[in-house]
């Protein structure tokens, strides 16, 4: 995943959370104020609807204050007639009018006058006398307005005293709520509400019994949220000051629907404005970091790609970028000034390495080179030098008459056997003498190749010949045998099938071939066994060394063919890190196996069948030593 996806992500994720958040904050703080503020309008609806019915009863109160002082309302105390009837009624948009006279006595007012419209229970207002404890009449004759039940509905009424010639009298006017003055209203005011009697035999409907304690509970009423409308339940008292009517208003949640779509509308403001930062931060990242670094990182990967040190970045920035620039292209030169030390040194120490190759490789001829030459000495010191010299003084002696010698002396009759007894001692130890002297001249060669294998290879590589195995194998034990270095038991060769030949360079094989078998017959006792095993495999020819000597500890074998490595007191650790190297160079491999301490070991040179040798093989052991 890039770095601009990564912070992309990263910057979606921060805007996914502040939106949750911030629609847990709107949630719970901005909804719960606008249920409130909704309360509040609902609860001012209501006070509204009261308001309504509270100014009715007082214009009422009003107009039965200005009949009481009409004659036709005094004339019907001091006559028993009055002009006011149905018709009347009707005009003046009331349902009930009924003038009382003074109270005959302690328990009743005489009815005087009485007119209606529509169909009010006679039980409510009857027409003969009414009781002097009835609500509308009870206590001093003064204007008074509220609501009274009947079995018909609701009824605001007004009461006001009528001053007559004789005496005083009272004037009760009324007007029916009923649905046609409820519905104007409510549309006067802008609230649509019903009204609902209160009392032991009222039947409200479910939801309103079910929510009316708590409305007749408190002043303000109470308020049940719907979805589409909200119910604010309330009671209007009557004169005697108690619950006589229920008021349920229908309240549209439109406080909610404007705060919810205004909240959304936030929210949504809020999420493109944090989108657009995102991506207005993710535009400036891009050019100003992302971009960049994209360069850097480009950069970087291609000078590892083509290690061409002598790239640079050249930002030309004066901030964080430009000095991270500056110092990469600082440590490149620094780099490159190391490397260029590294080579050096690895010249340096691949010609030394040269010259201990070498070394290691002449000292093993040299030493078959010593014993050549102690066998000649020894030969030297054989000869009958001694008794020439006395065959020489005699004949010498009787130089002048040697005839005479030969004939009277009867020393001159064993001479002929004798001189014939020392020719014999000679003839041998010339032979000898000729044959170390080859062996003698072979080594020299065999030390002078080795010099010269090694010039050619620090410049160019070694000479690939075709070759027998076989023979390979047998001279790499002559010269093993002539080295006189060989401690342990005697090296048999064994062949497996047919020996195919093999293109390499002869020098290196025998080189290598003598280092294991030094290593082997040194590692195994006189009791043990060495072999030389050639065989071909898959890959080619292989040419095993294989003993039965101390065996090699897992942990070592991945590193016995490191330089300097060694086991034993008086070895150098050059011969198998040699021996790999000239591997290597001929495209050949060696490799070692062994299963532990007392089981012996196998080393395993495989031969090429067909030349293989590859430049970047050959560099691979001294790659800077040229």
């Amino acid at each position: 995943m890039s770095l601009s996806t990564r912070i992309a992500l990263a910057l979606v994720a921060v805007v996914a959370l502040f939106a949750g958040l911030d629609g847990f904050v709107v949630q719970r703080v901005f909804d719960r104020r606008f249920e409130a503020l909704e309360q509040h309008a609902a609860a001012a609806d209501v006070a509204r609807v009261r308001a309504a019915l509270e100014a009715e009863a007082t214009m009422l109160g009003e107009l039965a204050m200005g009949l009481g002082t009409t004659a036709a309302v005094r004339g019907a105390l001091d006559h028993g007639t009055c002009e006011l009837d149905a018709a009347s009624l009707e005009g003046l948009d009331l349902d009930l009018l009924t003038i009382l006279g003074p109270a005959a006595d302690a328990t009743s007012h005489p009815v005087a006058h009485a007119a209606r419209v529509g169909d009010l229970a006679a039980r409510d207002f009857p027409r003969g006398a009414w009781s002097t404890r009835h609500p509308l009449v009870a206590g001093t004759p003064v204007r008074r307005a509220g609501i009274q039940q009947t079995e018909t509905g609701p009824l605001l009424v007004a009461v006001a005293p009528v001053q007559g010639p004789s005496d005083s009298g009272r004037l009760v006017v009324g007007r029916l709520l009923s649905e046609a003055r409820v519905a104007e209203l409510a549309e006067r005011i802008g609230v649509e509400f019903s009204l609902y009697q209160l009392g032991a035999d009222t039947d409200l409907p479910p939801h309103l019994e079910r929510h009316l304690p708590q409305a007749t509970a408190s002043a303000a009423g109470h308020l049940e949220p719907g979805e589409e409308h909200a119910l604010a339940l309330a009671t209007v008292d009557d004169l005697q000051a108690q619950p006589d009517l229920l008021v349920a208003a229908r309240v549209p949640r439109e406080i909610t629907r404007q705060g919810s779509a205004a909240t959304t509308f936030g929210r949504i403001s809020v999420l493109v404005g944090a989108l657009v930062l995102v991506l207005a931060l993710l535009i400036l990242l891009r050019h100003m970091v992302l971009r960049p670094l994209e360069r850097l990182a480009a950069h970087a990967e291609h000078v590892g790609r083509t290690e061409d040190l002598t790239a640079r970045a050249h930002e030309g920035r004066t901030d964080e970028l430009g000095t991270l620039a500056s110092e990469l292209d600082g440590m490149l030169t620094k780099l490159a000034e190391a490397r260029a030390a590294l080579i050096d040194a690895a010249r340096a120490a691949g010609k030394s390495e040269i010259a201990t190759g070498i070394l290691h490789n002449v000292g093993n001829v040299l030493s078959g080179i010593g014993v050549a030459t102690e066998q000649l000495q020894q030969a030297v010191g054989e000869l009958p030098q001694e008794d020439l010299e006395a065959v020489t003084r005699t004949l010498e002696e009787h130089a002048t008459d040697l005839a005479g010698f030969f004939r009277d002396d009867p020393r001159a009759a064993h001479l002929t056997p004798f001189l014939r007894a020392l020719a014999d001692p000679q003839r041998g130890a010339r032979g000898r003498m000729g044959s170390e002297l080859g062996d003698l001249r072979r080594g020299l060669d065999h030390v002078a190749q080795l010099v010269r294998d090694q010039q050619r290879f620090a410049q160019q590589g070694g000479l690939v010949e075709t070759h027998d195995a076989r023979a390979l194998a047998n001279e790499a034990l002559s010269l093993v045998d002539r080295s006189g270095t060989g401690a342990g038991p005697a090296v048999a060769v064994e062949a497996r099938g047919d020996l195919p030949s093999v293109q390499v360079d002869r020098h290196r094989v025998l080189e290598i071939v003598v280092n294991l078998v030094q290593n082997a017959q040194q590692a195994t006792e006189e009791s043990g066994a060495v072999r030389v095993v050639l065989e071909r495999v898959e890959q080619g020819l292989a040419l095993d060394v294989v003993d039965t000597g101390r065996g090699i500890p897992a942990e070592e074998l991945t590193r016995i063919f490191a330089p300097g490595y060694t086991t034993r007191p008086e070895g150098h650790g050059f011969g198998l890190h040699t021996a790999a190297n000239a591997a290597r160079e001929m495209g050949a491999t060696l490799t070692a196996t062994s299963e532990g301490l007392g089981h012996g070991a196998r080393f395993r040179l495989l031969l090429p069948l067909t030349r293989t040798t590859l430049e970047s093989e050959a560099s691979a052991s001294y790659p800077l030593a040229a």
